[in-house]
């Protein structure tokens, strides 16, 4: 199984204040590959997430699929999803304001747009991801309500996943979003601040693939934050 795994990219300790208000978290890889998420509780039991692909580069070697922005996942808990611990329950997937829909089947869709469908979300954690997650993924994610606009019925990323502003490497016919998503997520308990974020937030890339982290990278994401690049097994087709 080929991996490649980039491990710590942003050491960066995050205080978030005891409020609503919202925390931007960047996580940049010398390579150019970047993404950022910026949290929001619009009220105690919804969290808005805001993931958006920032890179300007690629490493060596990354196809189509590889540059696709795929999974976000934090830790209401820490260390791990304890009995509890808030969970995702639901919510909706938009595509942001300045964002669109790149070789989706069934058209070409623009701001604003309800793409649940093409999104899940989780809260035991996959391979290398925080326990709870939103992504374009079928490892472990429960698939929000929504019409399917690209691809099959069910979850099939990276298809669907966010590609950068301009597009880095030619998709060849795979189905993205340009640059926004904006997830709405609906929580099992009252959340009163952000604080769980300095718990550890990782992006990823791509998909089907481990995370193993880089000698240190563990004591590094107890301190701050982290970004994992995940590469996939093999070359991702278009489903029609």
């Amino acid at each position: 199984m080929l991996r490649i795994v980039a491990g710590t990219l942003l050491a960066l300790v995050v205080s978030a204040p005891a409020s609503l208000a919202g925390i931007i978290v960047p996580m940049t890889d010398p390579s150019g590959l970047a993404a950022e998420a910026e949290f929001d509780l619009l009220n105690p039991t919804t969290l808005q997430v805001r993931l958006r692909n920032t890179s300007t580069g690629v490493p060596g070697g990354f196809d189509s699929a590889d540059q696709l922005l795929t999974s976000v996942s934090w830790d209401f808990g820490a260390p791990g999803q304890n009995p509890g611990d808030p969970t995702i329950t639901g919510g909706t997937v938009l595509i942001g304001p300045t964002s669109q829909s790149v070789n989706f089947d069934t058209g070409s869709y623009g701001p604003g747009t309800d793409v649940s469908g093409e999104y899940g979300y989780g809260n035991g954690g996959t391979t290398g991801l925080f326990p709870n997650f939103i992504s374009a993924n079928t490892a472990g994610a429960t698939q929000f309500p929504g019409a399917n606009l690209d691809g099959p019925a069910g979850l099939d990323g990276p298809q669907a996943g966010l590609v950068a502003n301009p597009i880095l490497v030619p998709l060849g016919g795979l189905g993205a979003i340009q640059n926004e998503i904006i997830a709405t997520l609906t929580l099992s308990q009252a959340v009163a601040n952000l604080n769980f974020l300095s718990n550890g937030v990782i992006a990823e890339f791509g998909s089907d693939a481990a995370f193993v982290p880089e000698p240190g990278a563990l004591g590094a994401l107890a301190a701050g934050l982290a970004m994992a690049v995940r590469r996939r097994r093999s070359a991702a087709r278009k489903h029609g």
